[in-house]
């Protein structure tokens, strides 16, 4: 994830719903950063993602499997950061 963590996920996860809140938490799988990304190298956090697929298949009286496949993408992720200070002021 960039920040030292990693994620696994198993399972196809959870489909796409048109009307869905695009900030909601992954109700499946996700991780939240707990730092800004303003001190890494670009102020972005490098990230990979993984997806090793596997394929099987039926149809008119016959079924087979695919062999596994791997896809691999990069992205980098800009995380921000807002503190508050309460001075017990009325």
């Amino acid at each position: 994830m960039g920040d030292g963590d990693t994620v696994t996920c198993t399972g196809a996860g959870t489909p796409f719903r048109p009307g869905t809140d695009p900030t909601a938490p992954s109700p499946d799988c996700g991780h939240t950063y707990r730092t800004s990304s303003a001190n890494q190298p670009g102020q972005a956090f490098p990230v990979t993602a993984t997806v090793h697929w596997t394929v099987a298949w039926s149809g008119a009286g016959q079924g087979g499997t695919f062999p596994d496949m791997t896809t691999t993408s990069t992205a980098t992720f800009r995380v921000a950061e807002s503190q508050a200070l309460n001075n017990g002021g009325g």
